[in-house]
């Protein structure tokens, strides 16, 4: 339970729920008896005290920081596939696991209260996190892993693809197929770990010797890529040609059907790569593709970077970058 359902249960306030289980003045004793009687009958475990004859059980949260929502909700299950995998690491250690949303507006009402009855540990889903969020880490009072955000320079550990050489290695395979002409697909929203793909797609365009293009920017939702690059055909904006590096799937999959829709053929006309591998990248026509990235492992490593944060709390910050894996399907051709 939380300390708001166990206050709407008494019929009293967060704070006077928060005075009780903290023994401390500010509350008639008819409302600490009310309060303690709600607690009693729910079995709730003030922090701090021990359930007799079990030993205790770890619990870790999980929050998803969402600021518009779109890079958690429509990657095509990219993010639950990882929180499935946290979901499994946690019951193979007998861990609980309680998941939290968390809005941008109403994140510091969020973490405030939860961390009046906090968790052992907190994995926070960090794809849409933006530096000027960084200063409501400070309201989490126990160790805490940020997944799918780098957090450069932050004294903080975090568990991230390794996006920078994803992309370059993206670029490399086209440059090896004989494309010298690599266009960039990215997102019209900024998200930290598209801007470092975007980062590494200009280094390697740069240490290749070839020119680079403005990138094609478009909504990173299936309809949303799709409806924009279908105005930017019809409006002649851009005339698929080359290769290009997309940011993701979800994106690459709606551009792949505006360029068919509009009679090109892939890849014969157009190349195109993704980065994630989801389970759509596979039935597209043709295949797409893409750079794989294993969601697994990042759930893996998120728990376990958590537990030797937990069992060592004074460690230098960690900071893990999982590379991506190249999957070629039919979406890409060597150079006419």
């Amino acid at each position: 339970m939380t300390i708001r359902e166990i206050a709407n249960l008494a019929g009293v306030s967060p704070a006077a729920v928060s005075l009780v289980i903290n023994n401390k003045k500010g509350v008639s004793e008819e409302t600490r008896r009310r309060v303690q009687t709600v607690i009693e009958e729910n079995n709730y475990i003030v922090p701090g005290q021990k359930r007799t004859g079990k030993p205790k059980r770890f619990r870790l949260c999980v929050i998803k920081f969402r600021t518009h929502g779109i890079a958690l909700e429509e990657n095509q299950g990219f993010i639950a596939s990882i929180i499935d995998q946290i979901e499994s690491e946690c019951r193979h250690y007998g861990y609980d696991l309680a998941m939290v949303n968390c809005e941008v507006a109403t994140a510091t009402e969020t973490l405030t209260e939860l961390m009046t009855a906090p968790p052992d540990g907190v994995i926070l889903m960090g794809t849409e996190l933006s530096d000027n969020d960084y200063k409501l880490l400070d309201l989490i009072t126990v160790p805490i892993v940020v997944l799918d955000h780098s957090m450069r320079d932050m004294h903080v550990d975090s568990v991230v693809m390794d996006n920078e050489t994803i992309s370059a290695e993206a670029v490399r395979y086209l440059y090896g197929l004989g494309y010298r002409d690599i266009g960039y697909v990215c997102f019209s929203l900024p998200i930290s770990n598209c801007l470092e793909r975007y980062h590494g797609y200009q280094r390697e365009m740069e240490r290749l010797g070839l020119p680079i293009p403005e990138p094609i920017r478009i909504m990173p939702t299936l309809s949303g890529s799709y409806k924009d690059m279908k105005r930017l055909l019809e409006t002649g904006e851009y005339v698929p040609h080359g290769a290009a590096v997309a940011d993701n799937d979800t994106v690459a999959i709606g551009v792949m059907k505006a360029v068919r829709e509009a009679g090109y053929n892939i890849p014969e006309d157009f190349s195109i790569i993704g980065v994630d591998d989801i389970p759509f990248s596979a039935m597209t026509m043709p295949a797409l593709t893409t750079m794989r990235i294993s969601r697994s492992a990042l759930g893996t490593l998120a728990v376990d970077t958590l537990r030797k944060r937990i069992k060592y709390p004074n460690w230098p910050s960690m900071h893990m970058r999982l590379s991506g894996r190249l999957v070629v399907r039919g979406s890409t051709m060597p150079k006419a």
